[in-house]
């Protein structure tokens, strides 16, 4: 068996974020893969308690349908195809679903926020779950979880006034220190976690919204940073020495804290850290699908995947002039929009839909973040480099290729690409292997190397702010004209974007 197509609602609907009946990707799905509604075998739907809505009628053009209400056990089933071998599975994220869509009791005001899995290979067994009550506008920001992923939605939404900029805080964060005004954040003895209600109501203390600009904001964003990363070390540590396992995977929202995941991968004895690129509740669907292939069809096989699960608009042209071509362009200082192959499942592009710059041009961060992709000033941006020039970079373990993990930078490194590396000298990067030398990724970057000693480039999201990643070639020529990109290599040819 393998995952064959997959595709987010926002990238059909062009909306960031959006959520909603997922009819438009199922028809996208269908119409890619020349399927009629009577082939399929089994639709999973996955549908939160209270949904709203709800499109019933839709779904009667299929034969079979199953309703589920677990959360984190879908996020689990998505991260075990990233898995070669058992090994625990730790799901974290702001919350799930409740003991009674677990069948595990009928409490239905508390909400899991944390679950531990052995996979061995095959199933999922449940070893730990954590449940919290929901607090509804508790504060100047909205509502409260003792979570994890939600003590990142009340500083997002303190500072930004939206739930889903965590990875802005995760950046802000380094750009903080140490601040004795700023309670503790969390408490943790082992056993329990609370998140300290002097840090909340210092928190509710603070002018709504909260200047990022301003050292408090950095401040608290990096007091939250440093907390959450000892708090996860922690646990991974316990699970480690508690189930004897040195292979993990993080699944959830949480697992997208890239620094986070650099952390754990440098300071925990694993031999593995596991992630899905959809790691969020994007990747729910894809753990129903599992569920679906191992509980339902009784198929306990490997299945394969892969992270571009889009489909193609139309074929690659291998030209070596054309990314010869793509090279110079990069090199005389033009960021280079890169369209090829089918969509990336997830938030990060992998250079399939992706910007390319060359982080050795004085001021292309702030180019890229004010000009080009109109964001905030101290974001930073990932980098790609091939599989043979790991060591160049960093002497970390490099456990994820897919932007999920952030590494320390050598010390030349950073001395030499301040627009590249973060004020805390770290980067999240794409690894390109060796099985993907056809790829045009593959080969600009061989040929910056050997043309001009360049190992690595900079790699970021094709979109404009407040837009999805651009999903078809009509929809990448627009946005680069809007955003003021001259260049696209568009399925292999360098194509020059005109007004």
């Amino acid at each position: 068996c393998k995952m064959v197509t997959a595709i987010e609602r926002e990238r059909l609907t062009r909306k960031k974020h959006d959520s909603g009946e997922p009819i438009e990707c199922i028809e996208y799905i269908l119409k890619a893969n020349g399927l009629k509604y009577s082939d399929i075998d089994l639709v999973v739907r996955v549908n939160w308690f209270n949904s709203n809505e709800i499109n019933d009628a839709y779904y009667s053009n299929f034969k079979n349908v199953i309703v589920r209400y677990e959360h984190h056990l879908f996020h689990a089933h998505a991260v075990s195809l990233t898995m070669d071998s058992p090994g625990i599975i730790y799901v974290i994220d702001g919350r799930g679903c409740r003991p009674v869509d677990n069948k595990e009791g009928d409490m239905n005001d508390i909400f899991e926020t944390e679950s531990v899995y052995y996979y061995d290979g095959a199933e999922l067994v449940s070893l730990e779950k954590k449940y919290e009550k929901h607090y509804a506008n508790a504060y100047i920001w909205g509502s409260h979880m003792n979570s994890i992923g939600y003590i990142y939605a009340d500083v997002s939404r303190l500072i930004f006034q939206d739930y889903n900029a965590a990875g802005k805080i995760m950046a802000l964060a380094s750009y903080g220190k140490e601040n004795e005004e700023i309670p503790e954040v969390l408490h943790y003895d082992g056993v329990t976690m609370r998140v300290s209600k002097d840090w909340l109501r210092f928190l509710n203390s603070q002018p709504y919204p909260l200047d990022y600009n301003s050292q408090i904001a950095k401040d608290i964003s990096y007091s939250l940073q440093c907390a959450v990363e000892k708090y996860i070390k922690a646990r991974v540590n316990s699970f480690v020495k508690k189930y004897h396992c040195k292979k993990l995977a993080l699944s959830g929202g949480v697992a997208l804290n890239c620094k986070n995941n650099g952390e754990l991968s440098k300071s925990c004895d694993l031999e593995e850290l596991n992630l899905f690129p959809a790691c969020g509740d994007n990747g729910i669907a894809v753990g129903a699908a599992v569920w679906g292939i191992r509980k339902y069809f009784n198929d306990n096989s490997k299945l394969s995947w892969k992270y571009d699960l889009g489909i193609k608009y139309g074929e690659v042209c291998n030209s070596q002039e054309q990314i010869d071509y793509a090279v110079k362009l990069l090199h005389e200082g033009n960021i280079v929009g890169l369209f090829e192959n089918g969509s990336e499942f997830g938030p990060r592009a992998l250079c399939n839909r992706s910007l390319l710059a060359l982080p050795s041009i004085p001021g292309i961060k702030n180019w890229l973040n004010s000009e080009i992709k109109k964001r905030e000033w101290f974001r930073p941006f990932g980098g790609v480099l091939l599989e043979r020039n790991i060591s160049k970079l960093t002497d970390d373990k490099v456990l994820n290729d897919y932007m999920l993990v952030a590494v320390k930078a050598k010390k030349e490194i950073a001395r030499s690409m301040p627009e590249l590396i973060h004020i805390d000298n770290t980067v999240r990067i794409q690894i390109v292997r060796e099985d993907r030398k056809d790829s045009s990724i593959y080969r600009i970057l061989d040929t910056f190397e050997k043309e001009y000693g360049e190992i690595i480039l900079i790699n970021t999201s094709f979109n404009d702010r407040g837009e999805p990643i651009v999903e078809t070639p009509d929809e990448a020529k627009k946005t680069a004209l809007r955003i003021g990109i001259k260049y696209v290599l568009l399925n292999g040819w360098v194509e020059r974007i005109i007004e």
